[in-house]
């Protein structure tokens, strides 16, 4: 059973700090502090209280919990006999979606139903509590989503905050909006939940650690605003989303490295702080007398993957970080900080993470096609994650990676979850070009991500 409890987690910076990036012209500001009035009513993670999965019961005399509940078939067809067992009496053959009373949650993998005003028995993998709607059909239409704009290449924390304002404005009612934490530009980290506090299981999604990787935050901007406006309307193989999202709740941090993506687009002018510039500067400087690298400053800057500190968040997460491979000094790419988890970013996502305990993380990461799932973490945790990487490669049409990824893996985010809080965590590695990618492979990447959150909770609901 997950732990209950409220916390206060950080204070979101003073509503004139947060304004600072939220703008590039004078009406745009001034709309910008209008609009963000709402920190104010940002909610922590922890007050979303989870319950646990089964009641708090003895078991009867036929080794049953006793429950009284609605159940559906989820396969192509179940098989309903006289006992528990595979060679018992088949009584019905009931097709997809046929609704069922349970009566009894057994520990030997069946359940107890009513069928046809008898007892009967079902095996509990062939049926979900949430409900199955057959025959309905969900007309999905690109067109009708119209705030995350996906004509441009750049997507950044400008567009992040102005869309979030816009989502929370037309979807507040389906949706929080958290501040998890402060980047050293004065950047707010946001967090983003779909899903109701009735849900007893979360999946949490991360995008934007890698400055030049900002197409992973328009990837999943946009699913958070189609899952937003189908809530309602939308259904996933005859379950409707807002059904899934009252069993699994849904939670995003879309740029957990917000002045990093900005560095990557605008150069010096997306950042504020002067001596944020200047030590950028001198990094540059030294690499280049030392030869390191055969580029001006404004490529650079474009293929900046670090924080604003110069730490490669890839590498600073506190799993086997003194084993990390690194640069010597803060850099654009490859330096793993300090010490384990010294960086902003981190501690705001690693603070949520242990507060939320997800059934599962994915990071999205730029490129390959492909996702990993191998940390060299224990055995049971492992194959969670390995059931989950084949299925969502299956369903993405992305290679599932069987790679034991063991070096590779200090410091990073996925090694972390895998192995210290024991959470199964997915890399996927979304697109092909070299970062930051073309606006030309959106479409494919939009193709591949769409349903994976739906899909991914109907997986979960019956684990």
């Amino acid at each position: 059973m997950k732990r209950k409890g409220v916390s206060i987690l950080l204070l979101c910076v003073l509503l004139t700090s947060l304004l600072t990036g939220c703008g590039n012209s004078a009406k745009k500001r001034e709309k910008a502090r209008e609009d963000y009035a709402f920190c104010e009513h940002i909610v922590s993670i922890s007050s979303l209280v989870q319950e646990g999965d089964l009641p708090e019961s003895v078991l009867d005399p036929e080794g049953f919990y006793a429950v009284k509940e609605n159940i559906y078939v989820r396969g192509d067809s179940g098989n309903i006999r006289e006992k528990a067992n595979t060679e018992s009496k088949l009584i019905a053959i009931a097709p997809y979606g046929t609704r069922l009373v349970r009566t009894g949650i057994g520990t030997n993998g069946w359940d107890r139903v009513e069928y046809e005003d008898r007892t009967c028995y079902i095996s509990h993998d062939l049926v979900t509590t949430v409900p199955i709607k057959t025959g309905k059909s969900f007309d999905y239409s690109v067109a009708a989503m119209s705030i995350v704009e996906t004509r441009h290449q750049q997507y950044s924390y400008d567009d992040l905050c102005t869309d979030l304002n816009e989502l929370r404005e037309n979807y507040g009612s389906k949706m929080h909006l958290n501040c998890i934490g402060i980047s050293a530009d004065n950047r707010s980290i946001f967090e983003i939940v779909i899903g109701t506090e009735n849900a007893k299981k979360d999946i949490y999604f991360i995008a934007g650690l890698c400055g030049a990787e900002y197409m992973t935050s328009l990837v999943i901007m946009k699913q958070v605003e189609y899952f937003l406006h189908y809530y309602d309307a939308g259904d996933y193989e005859g379950y409707a989303y807002s059904d899934l999202f009252d069993s699994v709740r849904v939670h995003v941090v879309p740029m957990l490295n917000p002045d990093g993506v900005n560095l990557a687009q605008h150069f010096f002018s997306g950042i504020h702080d002067e001596d944020i510039k200047k030590r950028i500067k001198e990094w540059y400087d030294r690499d280049q007398s030392a030869g390191g690298i055969n580029l001006n400053l404004d490529n650079y800057l474009r293929f900046f993957f670090a924080n604003a500190k110069g730490v490669d968040l890839r590498k600073n997460f506190p799993y086997q970080w003194d084993l990390v491979s690194t640069t010597a000094y803060p850099t654009s790419n490859g330096y793993r900080g300090d010490y384990a988890g010294s960086e902003a970013e981190v501690k705001s996502i690693v603070h949520a993470l242990q507060e939320c305990k997800p059934e599962i993380v994915i990071t999205y990461h730029t490129t390959g096609s492909r996702l990993f799932y191998n940390y060299g973490q224990p055995d049971e945790i492992l194959s969670v994650a390995k059931n989950y990487g084949l299925y969502l490669g299956k369903l993405m049409t992305y290679e599932a990676s069987e790679k034991k990824l063991i070096e590779d893996g200090y410091g990073t985010l996925s090694g972390y979850c895998n192995n210290v809080l024991r959470i199964p965590a997915l890399t996927v590695n979304l697109g092909n070009g070299a970062a930051p990618l073309a606006l030309t492979e959106f479409n494919a990447i939009w193709n591949a991500t769409r349903e994976s959150w739906s899909a991914l909770q109907v997986k979960m609901i019956d684990w």
